[in-house]
């Protein structure tokens, strides 16, 4: 017979919100008005979704805001949002607005229910409902490595929750942002651990009872899928046996969505015009924000602004990256007496010995300078469109998460 659960807490657990971002870079002011609205709409869904559920209190592991833009009235709003609820409200400082000098956390006035964990009061214990909080934040833009010598240790009559904004298993040596281990975070015997700073949902870590909810407003085209928050429940049965649950709920207005398009075989512009609207008629309008990649090898020259200009008033949001590459026949290019016959027979030996040493990363690089070496070569330039897909990483790379 199974033991009835006889203490319990829920919870909605947070982050990387970053209220007035940004979003520059694609030179269209209404994009960027419309995705802060959509910031601020999630927010709002946050609000209500704890009025609703019912939930004890809200954890916001960083970020919660953008400090070099958060304006007065922003963080007036933010504060009257918080300051309606009846429960607390658990705050810690993230890499994008830390706890410093003129950090809107030490300068404004919140409400009495919000806590702000900092370096100098880094815990708090919310009687009423058993709970202690330690929140591992930050004091300054960049923070290395963290003291966790100095956590104190859980209570055994309390649900002990620990709140890191940082990175957990991964080796930032050049970038640290938090950085610890599983290892190091099981050894302070915590009940769960409230994590934030990477904006994908992720909640299979080594440390099983460590979960990182993303942002619940997806921010860019390397956070695909759905987004949202974690409702956490944990309880102590008769016997102080404890149990964990985390259900994911979707709150996220938009959602970035990445589709390719082969132009292997197409043959002419009207076709491919064709083949792009058999893939956005999948899309969810009004929600999706599409980006399409052309791939394959092809000797068709696409004009990417006349191939979407169709479907612009379905997604005036769309964009289109060509990444296909020119057909060259490889074989009889490396049997030239020439430069670029040497040239291709040395990058084909290169990659097949990244075939035998299964070094996928490295051929992908190998192939594409084949590419732009030998069209270097023939046409004495490179065209710009061309980047082989080597630098789909450069939106988070340009955002420092």
């Amino acid at each position: 017979m199974m033991s009835m659960a006889t203490d319990r807490i829920r919870f909605l657990h947070c982050a990387d919100i970053h209220l007035d971002r940004p979003f520059g870079g694609r030179g269209l002011k209404d994009y960027s008005e419309m995705r802060r609205t959509d910031v601020w709409k999630t927010f709002e869904s946050i609000i209500r979704l704890a009025e609703d559920e019912l939930v004890d209190f809200i954890l916001v592991c960083g970020d919660l805001y953008e400090h070099d833009y958060a304006s007065r009235a922003t963080i007036q709003r933010v504060g009257s949002l918080f300051g309606r609820l009846t429960i607390p409200v658990v705050v810690l400082p993230g890499n994008h607005d830390p706890y410093v000098a003129n950090s809107w956390y030490k300068t404004w006035n919140w409400p009495d229910n919000v806590v702000i964990l900092d370096n100098e009061k880094p815990t708090v214990r919310l009687d009423a409902l058993n709970t202690f909080i330690h929140g591992e934040g930050f004091s300054a833009f960049r923070q290395d490595t963290p003291d966790l010598s100095t956590v104190t240790r859980p209570f055994s009559d309390c649900f002990n929750i620990f709140m890191l904004h940082g990175t957990l298993d991964m080796n930032f040596s050049n970038r640290p942002f938090n950085p610890v281990s599983s290892g190091e975070l099981a050894d302070l015997g915590y009940d769960y651990y409230a994590l934030g700073h990477f904006h994908n949902l992720k909640t299979d870590f080594k440390l099983k009872n460590a979960a990182n909810p993303g942002s619940p407003e997806p921010l860019g085209f390397d956070e695909t899928g759905d987004h949202g928050v974690l409702l956490v429940t944990l309880e102590r049965d008769e016997h102080g046996k404890k149990a964990l649950d985390i259900r994911e709920i979707n709150l996220a207005q938009k959602r970035y969505v990445l589709l390719n398009l082969d132009m292997a075989a197409v043959s002419s512009q009207e076709e491919a015009c064709a083949r792009l609207g058999e893939l956005l008629c999948s899309l969810d309008l009004g929600r999706d924000l599409p980006r399409v990649i052309l791939k394959g090898r092809t000797p068709l020259a696409v004009d990417c602004e006349a191939l979407k200009k169709p479907w612009m008033e379905n997604y005036p949001w769309l964009q289109i990256l060509d990444e296909t590459r020119d057909c060259y026949d490889y074989g009889a290019i490396s049997r030239e007496e020439n430069l670029k016959g040497a040239f291709t027979r040395e990058m084909l030996q290169r990659l097949k010995d990244c075939e035998e040493k299964g070094d996928e990363e490295q051929a992908m690089i190998l192939s594409a300078a084949l590419d732009l070496g030998i069209e270097a070569l023939e046409k004495g330039r490179i065209d710009a469109r061309f980047d082989g897909g080597l630098f789909k990483g450069s939106d988070r790379e340009r955002r420092l998460i």
